[in-house]
């Protein structure tokens, strides 16, 4: 008898803490694909983008030997055109961070990719160079 309640006991504990697996659903409405028909514009063009990051960094705020610092920054323009996802990687961190505040700062915005004459969302990866004097 006690087998059978322990039995019992261990199915309704079973069916009492069982849970259920649900669907992460992303609601996101971007649609990411690899290519697009058309890229993402900036006002201006990517050479004027690059201009307003380059004029607005701040290397005073950047600590490090005296020579060149590379980084690189990747992002995704949505289908808002709103800049969003921020990632800047290179060897100097103070310089990372400085171009992470300016990429955001940008109040302007893109005219976003479109594939199939919808919008979709667009990565991009560009490189920075500066000199610390």
């Amino acid at each position: 008898m006690k087998k059978i309640l322990t039995i019992a006991l261990f199915f309704a504990f079973g069916i009492t803490f069982s849970q259920t697996k649900t669907e992460n659903k992303d609601t996101s409405k971007d649609i990411y694909v690899p290519q697009a028909d058309v890229q993402p514009d900036f006002p201006g063009g990517i050479t004027n983008f690059r201009n307003i990051i380059a004029k607005n960094i701040n290397l005073n705020k950047v600590k490090g030997p005296k020579g060149r610092i590379n980084s690189s920054a990747k992002f995704a323009v949505n289908i808002k055109g709103e800049i969003e996802q921020i990632t800047v990687v290179g060897s100097n961190e103070d310089f990372n961070k400085e171009i992470e505040k300016v990429i955001k700062s940008v109040a302007l915005l893109w005219k976003p990719a479109t594939y199939k004459g919808q919008p979709v969302k667009y990565w991009f990866q560009i490189p920075f160079t500066g000199y610390l004097e």
